[in-house]
């Protein structure tokens, strides 16, 4: 009996023991599972959240994109991975721009987000995807009497040195054709990078570069004189340097006459002396890649008509008009420092890197000028549209 009685006992803490294997076995297998559905939910929750902060990234990049396309554009995009992690966002962008080849005012923005770095192998890693068509918008290249990007100085001596204006479609320059929209401005918001010295005036507006002050910014001297406003430019300028397909006939020094018919020329200089005269007998454009020395008796347009004549200068050299003769026509030389000691004026209208006028010498706007549309100039950018990747979608991540 007493045998019996222990190999029950026995059988009954063995069947205890084996309900607590199985229990415990059951709370484990539940454990895991939960375990590992937590893990799965928070794993997805970090894609999830990965997800919308890759996009805000790519977000960013176009921002970025646009910002610098508004200031150059040349720009083609990110070289490398751009972080922008901050204290519990990590994440960046690349981005790609290309121009499109039937119309160069057109800029394609790729940008791509990532989170939490651009390694794939990162922890729930995710990407996000999206892309901008953008575009120009269509520009006067000569809407100012004298636009420069860094420095205006004017300087009247026996009289006033005239900035004004008149429009050559109503006759020659004159009574009864001279008005008050001979406009400068520059770039610059450095201090004096406006300057009226001496008995100068602008029967016009002065305007200086974003975010500057204009009573640090424009000098006016104590007998010099601005008709108009002085302000500040809504936007920034971008002038590109003029380029062309046409080759270089080498430099053009001329110290008698001679003619031009209408067309498209280049050279590597231009210099007029003595008695030289440049006569064109209609439209015509000049690309010069250096220097451009005007002194002699000048440039005559036909029927003295500044739209007839577009100087397109590359280079970096001066770009000098003086002597007794005038000069009719348009100067566009983004990268280079013009000087205006004409005796005769400047009838037309100039962008230049640095404009400086002194002694007799005048300029007068022509404002027909302005109805010339140019693609090397170009207004703010805007978006025409974009599109971006679905962002209930994500990739595998770890």
């Amino acid at each position: 009996m007493k045998n019996l009685a222990l190999s029950r006992q026995n059988r009954e803490q063995g069947f205890v023991l084996l309900t607590v294997y199985l229990v415990i076995t059951i709370v484990s297998i539940f454990s895991i599972a939960y375990f590992a559905r937590s893990v799965a939910f928070t794993q997805a929750n970090e894609r999830n959240l990965n997800k919308m902060v890759a996009f805000n990234m790519a977000e960013s990049g176009l921002d970025w994109a646009i910002a610098r396309l508004n200031s150059d554009p040349n720009y083609t995009g990110t070289p490398s991975y751009v972080s922008m992690d901050a204290n519990f966002v990590r994440g960046g962008f690349t981005v790609t721009v290309t121009q499109d080849a039937a119309n160069p005012r057109i800029r394609v923005i790729r940008a791509t987000g990532y989170a939490p770095s651009n390694v794939a192998a990162s922890r729930a890693y995710q990407t996000a995807s999206t892309t901008a068509y953008c575009q120009y918008r269509t520009s006067n290249l000569f809407d100012f009497a004298v636009f420069a990007k860094d420095r205006i100085t004017l300087t009247g001596t026996d009289k006033v040195a005239n900035v004004d204006s008149y429009d050559s479609r109503n006759g020659a320059y004159g009574t009864g054709n001279s008005g008050s929209e001979g406009d400068v401005a520059v770039i610059s918001v450095a201090s004096g990078a406006i300057t009226l010295k001496g008995k100068t005036m602008i029967d016009g507006d002065a305007l200086i570069g974003p975010g500057g002050d204009p009573d640090t910014v424009v000098d006016i001297g104590n007998n010099a004189t601005i008709t108009g406003n002085v302000g500040v430019l809504t936007d920034e300028r971008v002038y590109t340097t003029p380029t062309t397909t046409v080759p270089s006939s080498g430099p053009l020094d001329i110290n008698g006459e001679v003619i031009l018919m209408p067309g498209v020329y280049h050279y590597s200089s231009l210099k007029i002396s003595g008695n030289g005269r440049l006569t064109l007998t209609g439209p015509t454009e000049i690309y010069v890649d250096n220097a451009v020395d005007i002194v002699g008796n000048g440039v005559v347009t036909q029927n003295n008509i500044p739209t007839n004549l577009i100087l397109y200068v590359s280079g970096t050299s001066t770009v000098k008009i003086a002597g007794s003769g005038a000069f009719y026509g348009a100067i566009y030389a983004p990268n280079a420092p013009v000087q205006n000691d004409s005796n005769k004026g400047l009838y037309g209208s100039v962008v230049s890197k640095s404009y400086v006028q002194s002694g007799n010498s005048s300029i007068h706007f022509d404002v027909a000028l302005k109805e010339i549309e140019s693609d090397k100039k170009y207004g703010a950018i805007e978006v025409l549209a974009w599109q971006e990747q679905n962002l209930l979608m994500w990739g595998i991540g770890t």
